[in-house]
């Protein structure tokens, strides 16, 4: 491919992706329906980018899109928040993800032929979390909200991306370790232990030591660059210790974004010297160039050879909204939420980026047999749920201003539909 063409698409790429993130903020459309319809056309449609020439850069651009999508979690979930403040929020978080993962877990075993008892879990689990890139800015800008509802919505949203790739890159780990049923007590399940304790431990340490390196160039040019070299250097690092980069990036995020926390209870120097404001707006820069790509990668990948995978995408994206609606009235017991508030917490069930890039993962990376229907799947539930937020968001809003329903409406209000 001639260098300028290359050029031309990288341009047009950035573009349809500041163009998209514009359209969702002035209208609520999420702007991955964009991106990833521009990949199909540049993909399947036109043939521009080959599949198996994607499928070779696919290992390295996820693992970056995992690295980014964790440290971002690390640094914008507040650990004090989470465990004191908003418990219905991480009760949220968990029991979406569980009883999501679990339903399609369950439905995939059934009818997807020859699929094992862990493939089909597996699947689950990659589609089981909500995306926080959709949900917030949405809520943010939604009338006759509650400040309640909202920020249980946000903690959940914030949860839900590390909860579902840590509990994913476990699973691919039981899996190519060549754990079975039988065998979740055995050494494979020690392994994946020590694995992951690897990364913890690593990942917390270095966040600690990066957090006294930050009280002496954080005045300096380009200190975040050098926080993002030293990311790069833990992850690798971890990586030849056996453990998760990953898993080790969303710990140094944790720390670096509870900085005041964590010198509290080391009693450091009062002084803040975590990352800053700036530096932070820098770090939703380059998570916003890492997702355009990746969401545009993920459309190229998709074949459509088997039009069958788009129905099941289909029919697990109804049992995400069915799981959803479970998980609110659970989770909304003794709340005080309006009917208002919970419909929107049910249609605030899109997935995103981890589903995204966990799609290609199990078969690019682990070479799990049998994954390799993952990406269309995936496709078709993170299109799914996105049209079901954005349509259920704007019917809620219509029938909110067309009756002038305060947010304190009587339950009865909305289920007389």
């Amino acid at each position: 491919m001639d260098i300028s063409v290359l050029f031309l698409i990288i341009a047009s790429i950035v573009g349809i992706g500041f163009l998209g993130d514009y359209v969702f903020k002035k209208t609520g459309i999420p702007d991955i329906l964009f991106l990833l319809l521009l990949g199909v056309v540049l993909g399947p449609f036109l043939g521009i980018f080959e599949r198996e020439l994607i499928l070779q850069i696919t290992p390295y651009v996820s693992a970056l899109a995992l690295l980014m999508i964790l440290f971002d979690g690390g640094l914008n979930l507040k650990a004090d928040k989470v465990i004191g403040q908003v418990p219905r929020g991480t009760l949220l978080a968990v029991l979406g993800f569980v009883l999501s993962a679990a339903a399609v877990s369950g439905i995939a075993f059934f009818i997807i032929d020859g699929i094992t008892v862990l493939n089909s879990v597996l699947l689950g689990t990659v589609v089981g979390g909500v995306s926080s890139a959709i949900v917030i800015p949405v809520v943010s800008e939604l009338e006759d909200f509650g400040k309640k509802s909202r920020l249980t919505l946000d903690i959940e949203s914030v949860i839900t991306d590390p909860l579902c790739i840590i509990v994913a890159l476990v699973l691919m780990d039981f899996i190519v370790g060549g754990g079975g049923m039988g065998s979740l007590t055995g050494q494979g399940l020690a392994n994946v232990v020590s694995t992951f304790s690897v990364s913890i431990v690593v990942g917390l340490v270095a966040g600690i030591v990066w957090l006294s390196v930050l009280r002496h160039i954080k005045g300096q040019d380009y200190h975040y660059m050098l926080t993002l070299s030293f990311l790069f250097f833990i992850y690798a690092a971890v990586q030849f210790l056996g453990g998760h980069g990953a898993v080790a990036s969303f710990m140094v995020g944790l720390v670096l974004g509870n900085a005041k926390k964590i010198t509290d209870m080391l009693g450091l120097e009062k002084k803040y010297f975590g990352l800053t404001e700036k530096t932070k707006e820098f770090q939703g820069q380059i998570s916003f160039f890492v997702k355009t790509f990746f969401f545009v990668i993920l459309g190229i990948l998709i074949t459509f050879e088997n039009p069958q995978l788009f129905l099941y995408g289909g029919i697990f994206t109804v049992a995400i909204i069915f799981t959803r609606y479970v998980a609110v009235q659970i989770v909304s017991i003794r709340s005080g939420f309006s009917s208002m508030e919970k419909w929107i917490m049910v249609f605030m069930s899109p997935r995103g980026l981890a589903a995204a890039v966990l799609a290609s993962t199990p078969a690019v990376e682990y070479g799990i047999a049998g994954t390799e229907i993952f990406p269309e799947i995936v496709f078709s539930v993170i299109l799914g749920t996105a049209f079901v937020t954005t349509l259920g968001t704007l019917y809620i809003e219509h029938r909110v201003k067309k009756n002038s329903i305060p947010v304190e409406m009587e339950e009865k209000e909305f289920k007389g539909e």
